[in-house]
């Protein structure tokens, strides 16, 4: 029977080192306390982009949510552009390439919450 006792099964999200984009910055994925029994179907990430820098264009199978927690950038997703900043949240829908390129002074930073498919 699994455990439903909530000191196991939540508790603070423990980042890694997953990969450094080309130019902007290192890129964290959070390994959750959820039991392999009983995955999310999420997971989440944190990552920079330096100033006068992107992130790697990206596309992928999944969909996912960025959160702005400092800087300003602007992002361009399918045939769109639009300026965030701190706060600001922008949603991708699976198969919609998305970069953002940091406009202002500071280094940008985010998180990433992206929904897995199966097989991913």
């Amino acid at each position: 029977m699994p455990s439903t006792d909530p000191a196991i099964t939540s508790g603070v999200a423990t980042f890694e080192h997953w990969y450094d984009f080309t130019e902007g910055g290192p890129v964290h994925r959070a390994l959750l306390p959820f039991p392999s029994t009983a995955p999310a179907p999420f997971e989440v990430a944190r990552w920079s982009v330096a100033p006068n820098t992107s992130n790697d264009l990206d596309v992928h199978r999944s969909r996912e949510v960025w959160i702005i927690v400092s800087g300003t950038g602007t992002v361009t997703f399918a045939d769109r552009t639009d300026v965030l900043r701190a706060g600001d949240v922008v949603a991708f829908d699976s198969t919609v390439p998305h970069r953002i390129r940091n406009d202002g002074p500071e280094p940008l930073l985010a998180v990433s919450v992206y929904w897995l498919q199966a097989g991913d």
